[in-house]
């Protein structure tokens, strides 16, 4: 603002020095004071280090480019006294309009949004000034035109948009000489540019135009035109505008950058997250090789055993290819469950619980069996994963399912640092109320600088196709668990990283065995799955226990029929091709309330959600006959009581 021109820049306005001039003396007094500055530990102390070059100690501007011998002292006392009449001016400024102006500056800087920051601005720019109309131009980086942004006053919307040619009109000759101009009387002056008035009918008798500069960038014109009560605008006003354009610009350059970064921050949120699904993809991908070689295994005994039962005569022997290949079977269920929970979405809304740190390691470690178990088959190494789990149990409160995902990242990490093979070390262990795991590998280890980023996102020394965000994962991770995390790592001979976790309390929910069935009334079912098949085994079930049961495979046509049949329950699939399970369950609720629902899914759905949503038990599949007969049990006699 006008009151706050250093003597450099009176200088430069006076035609003493140039800008290049200036620019030397300022990065000159700059580095003097970096030079004398302290460092300092914390932050906060940094401003009192820093009041100790307020000591006149330093040279001063002028002084500087005295030294430099690019002003004399003659001139620099010209300076000063040009600078001392505005300091006059300042004083002879009217308490009130001065007080005024104040308050409005801090009005516009109370805001971010840059939408009510320019509104703001030119609502108070004419009660500063007492005008008519006003215009905020701001300039176009790119083509040095000044862009009429924010226009009020009488047929201003005709102005919006406006662009003013470089150096064109009075707010033209502002912004390129970064000097207020205050014209009387427009039409004796040739740089009024009489085009703005000829697009908007306006007709413009005064004006006063100032520069709005950020620190030193310019970054538009505030002008104001024709007073209210008809009379030319004074250097008093000239200092209220400049006083206030100053507080503009700040106010503008503030709620630009913090839009900026608001903008920045989003898109840098959507990057780390895609990231975050690519590294997650990226690890389903390692295990799904390995994943597909231990069902074509499990496949190969089932179909084996399968020939085998065709020319087998024997009862004996066909029920014992049976029960292998019902193992086999099981074991592909368990597999596919550990799946699901390695990719649960909704782990930020599970809550955390009971959880036995051996048996989350040992899942853990199952889940990337294939994938190094592949590494050796492909590249002829051997890998080694050496556990020693602690006899005692080691329950944590936490969420299994995010866990899981940081052990998992940390073998596949120990995996990769191994890529001529070696051994993994994991290691569980109680001490002073603390859970320890450790997982160490022999491999290449790492330098200080890659110790010292490990976790810093998006960090990686795997080169392309790794997001560097597994590490800053398992560092979020456990710090969400109230646990820390350490590395130990020597180039050449391998690292260790140790997760210690408080202990917690609490009891682990067992998985609910099958009882005996309970007796229970007979009722007809109906059942809804786009798989023949499966509705068939329900069916065929459900029947051999006393129920009446009727089987559709389409969602729709089932639908129907349970608009004109007699159903007591109804059991649904949940993915289907014509409609969705659950827009089943709604009209089924909306045509009988009292209807007993059952799910059948192979999705992970939570139970309390199923509940919400209509459902009065669930069927996951694969299932035994019976955990069916149980649930429909189960149904029924909640339903009775």
């Amino acid at each position: 603002m006008l009151l706050r021109k250093l003597l450099g820049e009176i200088l430069a306005d006076m035609g003493f020095v140039t800008e290049q001039h200036l620019e030397k003396a300022l990065t000159k007094q700059k580095k003097l004071y970096e030079d004398k500055a302290l460092p300092e530990r914390i932050q906060r102390f940094k401003l009192v280090s820093e009041a100790r070059l307020a000591t006149g100690t330093t040279p001063m501007l002028g002084q500087i480019l005295i030294d430099m011998g690019v002003a004399t002292k003659d001139q620099l006392e010209q300076a000063i006294k040009k600078q001392d009449k505005m300091i006059e001016v300042y004083k002879l400024l009217q308490n009130e309009k001065l007080g005024a102006t104040v308050e409005e500056c801090s009005i516009i800087n109370s805001t971010l949004n840059i939408a009510e920051v320019l509104e703001s601005i030119m609502k108070y720019a004419n009660r500063v000034t007492s005008s008519v109309a006003s215009t905020l131009m701001l300039l176009d980086e790119e083509t040095g035109e000044l862009v009429f942004s924010v226009p009020t006053g009488p047929k201003s919307d005709e102005l919006i948009d406006f662009r003013l040619p470089p150096g064109k009109g009075i707010a033209g000759w502002v912004a390129e000489n970064e000097q207020h101009l205050l014209i009387p009387d427009v039409k004796k002056d040739k740089r009024f540019y009489g085009k703005t008035d000829e697009k908007s009918g306006f007709e413009t008798k005064s004006i006063l135009c100032v520069p709005l500069k950020a620190k030193t960038k310019m970054i538009g014109v505030l002008e104001v035109i024709n007073k209210v009560d008809d009379t030319s605008f004074t250097e008093e006003d000239a200092m209220l505008l400049n006083i206030f354009a100053n507080q503009a610009a700040v106010a503008i350059e503030n709620a630009r950058f913090y839009g900026e970064l608001k903008d920045r921050y989003e898109e840098e949120k959507q990057l780390q997250e895609k990231f975050v699904e690519s590294e997650k993809l990226r690890a389903m991908g390692l295990m799904a090789s390995g994943v597909a070689h231990d069902f074509n295994n499990m496949l190969a005994i089932i179909f084996g055993n399968i020939d085998l039962i065709e020319v087998e005569d024997n009862k004996d022997m066909i029920l014992k290819r049976l029960a292998k290949i019902k193992k086999a079977a099981v074991d592909s269920a368990n597999v596919i469950k550990r799946l699901q929970k390695f990719t649960k979405t909704n782990s930020e809304d599970t809550p955390f619980q009971p959880v036995e740190l051996n048996d989350l390691v040992r899942e853990s470690v199952e889940l990337t069996t294939p994938m190094w178990k592949d590494a050796q088959q492909e590249k002829g190494i051997s890998i080694e994963i050496v556990e020693n789990f602690s006899e005692e149990e080691l329950i944590i409160h936490a969420n299994d399912s995010d866990l899981r995902e940081s052990i998992i990242n940390l073998i596949f990490n120990s995996i990769d640092a191994i890529p001529q093979g070696g051994r993994i070390n994991i290691v569980t262990s109680l001490k002073d109320q603390k859970i320890y795991l450790e997982i160490s590998d022999n491999g290449i280890g790492m330098t200080d600088e890659a110790k010292s980023r490990i976790f810093d996102p998006f960090f990686t020394t795997k080169g392309v196709g790794h997001s560097g965000l597994g590490m800053s994962m398992v560092y979020g991770i456990i710090k969400k668990h109230n646990g820390i995390i350490r590395i130990k790592t020597i180039p050449g001979k391998g690292t260790s990283f140790t997760i210690v976790l408080p202990m917690g309390n609490g009891i682990i929910e067992e998985d609910k065995k099958s009882s005996p069935v309970i007796e229970m009334e007979k009722a007809n079912i109906l059942i809804i799955d786009d798989e023949p098949e499966i509705g068939i085994i329900l069916s065929e079930v459900l029947s051999s226990h006393g129920h009446q049961t009727c089987v559709f495979s389409r969602g729709r046509d089932g639908l129907e029929e349970f608009k004109t049949g007699d159903y007591e329950m109804l059991i649904t699939d949940l993915g289907m091709q014509d409609i969705s399970g659950w827009e089943i369950i709604s009209v089924a609720r909306q045509i009988k309330p009292d209807v007993l629902i059952g799910m059948i899914t192979g999705w992970n759905i939570l139970v309390d959600e199923a509940k919400e949503r209509g459902v009065d038990f669930l069927i996951n599949k694969p299932f035994h006959a019976d955990y069916v007969l149980l649930a429909v049990a189960n149904a029924v006699k909640s339903k009775a009581s």
